[in-house]
């Protein structure tokens, strides 16, 4: 009997734990498994922050790699144990998955390849075109010198497909000689989904519009510097909220707090109206503040394509968000929701008293389908075989 054909992720971070398996992470290995009818492995390092994670969810195999040498904490060593793994795993495995463009990614493609002629080789790029030109994005898709160089054309032989996640980042590769010599023919566009399955095992009940509360939640680290709150801050303080409340969801920063201290000072009228709820850490309920919501907020200063973007999409929330790759891919043309400049809170402000007073339509979503964003489709429409 031919055995099953086996997937694995090699992935470096996996120090939140279970919060990376409710992403994409996790979801796009496990769904390329159902697609493909193989096993899946994930290979990771093991945290403190991870030390819960038990040794299989939803049928994928969860692997930590375990440090007991005096060298285990430096990052050197923990590199080492991946390729250690793979050498030991790269003839059993029909399908290396790595997440991120980086010198790690092309090594072990490389070493892959070497050790197993039929396997395959998958990249999800996880492009974030406001920094692709950074000096270390520059560093990583233009190597310089004779040996990176050489990694660099190894590395597109080895590989067999790769995805990024927006129409903006497709359009930066092609419009560079390098990118564009380096994929290839290999790329398609991959955007970050919804776990449907996940929803119909919770059991939610999804609200209407008319069933929705008069609410604007966002969802992000709150205060850190990628997310820019101060920026929703800002926006708010302008505002008269009337009969519409604000939801502020997930971990709060400390730095942020004196932030949070001096609008409520500056605005004792909004007290009852802007909350700040905490992390919510329980998925189902979760899910029904995106239920309960009309409208969801992103003032990133950069991301790449972040999970809570679909999340909201699949709940039907109108989207308001700072203009960014994939905020321009969610919304489609302003069809569901509308881009703002980023750090322009004046901007911000008019778009949200629109909606506050009725000028804004929110009750977009008419034609839309849920299964469009759904991880099972989307990766079915990669077309992609062992």
């Amino acid at each position: 009997m031919e055995r099953r054909k086996n997937i694995t992720l090699i992935f470096n971070h996996f120090e939140f734990g279970r919060e990376h398996l409710f992403k994409d992470v996790f979801l796009v290995p496990y769904y390329l498994g159902k697609q493909l009818d193989a096993d899946v492995k994930i290979v990771y390092p093991r945290y403190l922050n991870n030390l819960e994670l038990t040794s299989e969810h939803r049928g994928v195999k969860l692997i930590p790699l375990l440090y007991r040498s005096i060298f285990s904490r430096f990052s050197l060593w923990r590199h080492l144990n991946f390729y250690f793994y793979l050498l030991r795993n790269a003839r059993s495995t029909d399908l290396l998955v790595r997440f991120h463009l980086n010198i790690h990614t092309e090594l072990m493609s490389v070493i892959y390849k070497f050790f197993n002629r039929k396997g395959r080789v998958y990249v999800k790029l996880d492009f974030n075109p406001n920094v692709l030109w950074s000096v270390e994005g520059h560093r990583e898709l233009n190597p310089t010198g004779f040996p990176r160089k050489l990694l660099a054309k190894l590395f597109l032989k080895s590989l067999d497909f790769c995805t990024c996640e927006s129409l903006s980042s497709l359009e930066l590769i092609k419009e560079s000689k390098f990118l564009k010599l380096q994929f290839g023919n290999k790329l398609q566009i991959l955007p970050n989904g919804f776990d449907e399955e996940e929803f119909v095992s919770l059991g939610l009940q999804e609200k209407s519009f008319f069933e929705k509360e008069n609410l604007i939640i966002t969802v992000a680290r709150l205060g850190t510097i990628q997310k820019n709150t101060e920026m929703f801050f800002r926006a708010l303080s302008r505002l008269n909220i009337k009969n519409w409340t604000v939801y502020l969801i997930g971990p709060i920063h400390p730095d942020f707090e004196e932030t949070i201290k001096l609008f409520y000072e500056a605005n004792p009228d909004k007290m009852d109206l802007v909350k700040f709820i905490g992390p919510v850490l329980d998925r189902q309920s979760l899910f029904e503040y995106y239920n309960r919501a009309k409208v969801f907020v992103l003032t990133s200063d950069w991301e790449g394509y972040p999970i809570v973007f679909s999340e909201a999409k699949r709940f039907r929330n109108y989207i308001v968000a700072t203009d960014l790759a994939s905020s321009k891919d969610v919304v489609e043309n302003n069809k569901y929701g509308v881009c703002v400049p980023v750090k322009d809170d004046n901007q911000l402000a008019v778009v949200l008293d629109e909606i506050i007073s009725g000028k804004r339509h929110v009750d977009v979503y008419g034609s839309f389908k849920v299964n469009e964003i759904s991880w099972k489709n989307l990766i079915r429409q990669l077309n992609f075989k062992l």
